[in-house]
């Protein structure tokens, strides 16, 4: 009969990020973090590991990054030198713009937008609609 730590020792979904500080009230601590990769949720290490018996099937090195929340904007009408209201004839470059201001937006914490058009002609707006990245 397997033990419960060999038992542990199988696919558990779980990502232990180490070397890395964490924003604990107004202080930087170091300290690992573990959290599910199934439900994306911050588990309590001391629980999972003595008391399930389950140990991470993946460690991530941070070199001493800070891991914090991303910020989620709730209306951007733009973002570096790309307007969401302003289609151009030729609409590939509007998905490029809509690629750049992605990737640009993660660079600064944001992992999240709505984005917005200002007030347009009623073409504008279905234009847009049709645009995914």
């Amino acid at each position: 009969m397997p033990s419960a730590i060999s038992e542990g020792l199988t696919r558990t979904g779980i990502t232990k990020f180490i070397n890395c500080r964490l924003i604990k009230g107004d202080r930087l601590v170091q300290e690992d973090l573990w959290i599910s990769s199934i439900t994306g949720r911050v588990l309590r290490s001391q629980d999972v590991f003595y008391d399930d018996r389950i140990t991470p099937d993946r460690i991530v090195d941070l070199g001493n990054r800070v891991v914090a929340p991303g910020f989620i904007d709730v209306q951007l009408n733009g973002a570096f030198g790309f307007d969401f209201s302003v289609v151009p004839e030729d609409v590939t470059s509007y998905a490029k713009g809509l690629r750049r201001v992605n990737k640009s937006l993660v660079e600064t914490g944001v992992t999240s937008y709505l984005p917005t058009l200002t007030s347009q002609r009623n073409e504008v707006y279905h234009k847009v609609r049709f645009f995914q990245v």
